[in-house]
């Protein structure tokens, strides 16, 4: 007998898109650069990036042997997304911290992925503006 889910059966599945476009806020680089200087803002999102680069592939691993540790790191990406205007990786961070804390494993599965193919995209979309700007 072959199962398959009705709709009607299940209205609060949401099917999430595989393919959503990352948001930049460029006028977030463009507050940063007035309030701490143009220099130290580059330097700012360099490291911001580094450590995005550095902690997006390793959450899955903390999140099995650091509970902990991976809150913190989820924490750091929130902060830096936010600080260099990386808006939906940002939100989508807050999600797995919410997940996380809730205890809800589904979701916390479901937040963890979206925000590494969010935050690879967003890396992807700075770079590309720095490109631009020489």
């Amino acid at each position: 007998m072959l199962l398959t889910a009705r709709a009607d059966l299940c209205p609060s599945i949401t099917q999430l898109a595989l393919d959503e476009p990352a948001r930049f806020n460029p006028e977030c680089l463009e507050e940063l650069c007035v309030k701490i200087g143009e220099v130290r803002a580059e330097a700012e999102v360099a490291l911001a990036l580094h450590r995005l680069t550095e902690l997006l592939p390793k959450l899955e691993a903390m999140l099995r042997d650091d509970g902990a540790g991976f809150a913190v790191a989820v924490e750091q990406v929130c902060r830096d997304a936010d600080l260099i205007g990386m808006a939906t990786l940002a939100r989508v961070a807050q999600s797995v911290l919410d997940s996380y804390a809730t205890g809800n494993h589904v979701a916390l599965a479901a937040t963890l992925a979206r925000m590494n193919r969010v935050g690879e995209r967003s890396i992807h979309a700075v770079w590309d503006l720095e490109d631009l700007s020489g």
